[in-house]
């Protein structure tokens, strides 16, 4: 890894400059790294799985041990709350214990008697060297969430870090670089500028790509890995659709569904971005909610009793501003928006959008930021058509105290991820993944597990006749 000039990293509270690094742009320098990865892949691969999971213990103590530090580093960074920012180190560390505990009989090589006189092993082995394109919004989880279960398969993986979280890379890659089990070049972080990632993925040393980001990027980025025949995971971006039918006692689910949509200030992929409300709860759900955004203090994401901290870049709060003007010059109503905004730094106030057209922007495009988005509906077939008016499909939520009702109208969503009762959430135990322009492939559970490995059939035939 080299240091100064592009990627940067800007304090987006401060707006003050916190690093520069050069990205790699020789080709020279990329192909000695992909053959110093491939083989310490070919090697790590060799590897019983009961080999490949013992830095999983150390690399859980390292992070729970380096919590806070990695907080501070995460919050600077990209104005993730501090507190926030814990959690999620913490939750790394969760998915260390999951995978510890289960990939000894996830990955165990099934046996079938084919009833022919031949028996049949099947495998699961790994694809090779995966590179990892990642966001910055978790800088920590959406990296370790794909990395780990890669790597115990058997596999490298070569990390592409968002520019604007250099320092958040950097000490992931640190902790990892401690984890001694771990052979070195197996995870591995390098500053990889748009061009060369190109390269890399039309490269024979790269045998699989995994993307998180945007849905424009990654169709282009799989263009070129279907161009060359490489598998891969898409985690894309998403309008979640939040649900709430008529006999929702909304002050015992308030705090959640407001929490669903305005963690690590708005920009999650799964966040509740359209809140559906029955009209029967529509101006009571409308007056709390205006209630409690109120009260939210924003500023500095390190204070204690901040709810919400800045965009994490400049160009992103530019766009922001941008969808939400031209959503109400089309039609939609500004509801309400918070008056009590820094005056420097990335920050955008907590906005209420009602009234939305169905072709407006605030219905169609992802929002990333702090703007709830409220649409109204009267029975079960108008708020389905509302739910799945909109090229994403990552996850949705359903608050009712009829659960039937709810599993009815949940087979109807087209979404990866249905949760009743609850906000759309990522656990080590669970699949997650969308579909349509949400992307595809799964990360977490058995199938993250499973995702860059390849099926080995052999057969053996007890006798030769």
């Amino acid at each position: 890894m080299n240091k100064n000039s592009h990627f940067t990293s800007i304090n987006p509270f401060t707006e003050e400059l916190i690093g520069e690094y050069t990205a790699i742009d020789s080709l020279a320098d990329i192909t000695y790294i992909l053959d110093t990865m491939n083989l310490a892949q070919q090697e790590w691969a060799r590897q019983t799985i009961e080999k490949r999971i013992e830095f999983l213990p150390i690399l859980a103590q390292l992070l729970q041990k380096n919590a806070d530090d990695l907080a501070q580093i995460a919050s600077k960074e990209m104005g993730k709350l501090v507190a926030h920012a814990k959690a999620e180190v913490l939750k790394s560390a969760s998915l260390c214990e999951y995978y510890y505990q289960n990939s000894i009989e996830i990955l165990a090589a099934k046996k079938i008697n084919t009833g022919n006189g031949s028996d049949v092993k099947i495998e699961k082995i790994p694809v090779g060297l995966v590179l990892g394109i990642f966001p910055w919004n978790f800088p920590y989880w959406q990296i370790l969430r794909s990395a780990i279960p890669c790597i115990i398969s058997g596999n490298a993986m070569l990390v592409k870090p968002a520019p604007n979280v250099s320092e958040s890379s950097l000490a992931l890659q640190h902790i990892l670089d401690q984890c001694e089990p771990l052979p070195k070049y197996i995870f591995n972080t390098c500053f990889l500028n748009n061009e060369v990632i190109e390269t890399c993925i039309a490269m024979p040393q790269i045998r699989a790509v995994t993307f998180t980001g945007s849905t424009i990027t990654g169709a282009h980025i799989a263009s070129i890995a279907g161009k060359n025949i490489k598998p891969m995971v898409l985690e894309l971006g998403g309008s979640d659709p939040l649900i709430l039918l008529d006999d929702v006692n909304l002050p015992e689910v308030i705090d959640e569904i407001l929490f669903s949509r305005f963690q690590n200030n708005g920009q999650s992929c799964v966040a509740a971005k359209r809140f559906l409300v029955h009209s029967n709860l529509l101006t009571d759900f409308l007056t709390l909610t205006k209630q409690k955004l109120a009260a939210y203090k924003i500023g500095n994401p390190q204070e204690i009793g901040i709810n919400i901290g800045p965009l994490a870049r400049k160009d992103l709060l530019e766009n922001l501003k941008k969808q939400v003007q031209e959503s109400i010059s089309s039609g939609a109503k500004l509801y309400w928006q918070h008056e009590h905004v820094p005056a420097n730094g990335y920050f955008f106030p907590p906005t209420i959008l009602t009234n939305i057209p169905d072709n407006n922007i605030a219905a169609q495009e992802e929002l990333f930021g702090p703007v709830l988005t409220v649409f109204e509906f009267s029975s079960e077939q108008e708020l389905i058509a509302i739910a799945n008016n909109t090229s994403f499909g990552l996850g949705a939520s359903i608050f009712t105290k009829d659960v039937s009702k709810a599993e009815r109208i949940a087979a109807e969503i087209e979404s990866g991820m249905v949760y009743i009762n609850q906000m759309v959430k990522s656990d080590p135990k669970i699949p997650f993944g969308g579909i349509k322009n949400s992307g595809f492939g799964r990360e977490l559970g058995p199938e993250g597990l499973l995702a860059f490995c390849q099926t080995k059939t052999t057969w053996l035939k007890k006798s030769i006749e």
